[in-house]
């Protein structure tokens, strides 16, 4: 079965040339954005469409009048599911890196421009990378829910120490942020050592604002 991927761009153009090139290998949905889109919009066609990644164009505003450039999207889907795979296309790279956190997400858009075999060749290395992105995802969250519940099962016959405990508690939250609708944070996971240690670190960060403070009114 293929993967889903989403193509999101203001030219009709570049989301066929993208379409095209892309179709065999994934089930590509296309959104074209324009004048009257929202990021609300956008993600919520993205978050009903079920999909495996998300392939944007970075400025978004060159062909249209569209109020953000995909480099907000990325921004919106990273904050929502930070571990997500997504990618960002672009004819503007240096505009794109100083927009962007992740610069490794960032290809520049001739990638989808074949015309020798050694274009041919990076297009499909570019096809792999999606895909393993793809698969490595899923494979972290396998992973880390595995992890969970042999974690969860050695609690409940013979306890954890403290260590196992803190392992637990930052399991739950990345299986959160990998699977924001999987399963929250029971109350009860969480050591009360482990939240003794959070609290004396909360204390101390203050601590050192303060100080910080502190010196930067002397100078």
């Amino acid at each position: 079965m293929k993967y889903k991927i989403a193509y999101i761009d203001e030219d009709k153009g570049w989301i066929n040339t993208f379409y095209h090139t892309f179709k065999n290998d994934f089930d590509v949905t296309r959104i074209e954005v324009n004048s009257e889109s929202s990021i609300e919009s956008i993600l919520a066609k993205l978050q009903e469409s079920n999909l495996d990644a998300i392939v944007t164009d970075y400025l978004l505003e060159e062909n249209a009048e569209v109020p953000f450039n995909g480099n907000k999207i990325v921004e919106e889907i990273k904050r929502i599911r930070p571990h997500f795979p997504i990618v960002m296309l672009t004819s503007y790279p240096t505009q794109a890196i100083g927009h962007t956190d992740d610069v490794h997400i960032i290809y520049s858009k001739d990638i989808l421009t074949v015309e020798n075999d050694k274009d041919q060749e990076e297009l499909d290395i570019f096809k792999t990378k999606i895909q393993s992105n793809i698969s490595n995802y899923y494979r972290k969250i396998e992973d880390t829910n595995a992890r969970i519940e042999q974690l969860i099962e050695k609690r409940n016959n013979q306890g954890l120490d403290i260590p196992e405990e803190e392992e637990l508690t930052k399991l739950y939250i990345l299986f959160d942020e990998l699977n924001p609708e999987g399963k929250d944070l029971p109350a009860n996971l969480v050591h009360r050592d482990s939240i003794s240690k959070l609290n004396e670190f909360v204390n101390e960060t203050k601590e050192i604002l303060e100080e910080l403070k502190r010196l930067n009114k002397k100078k």
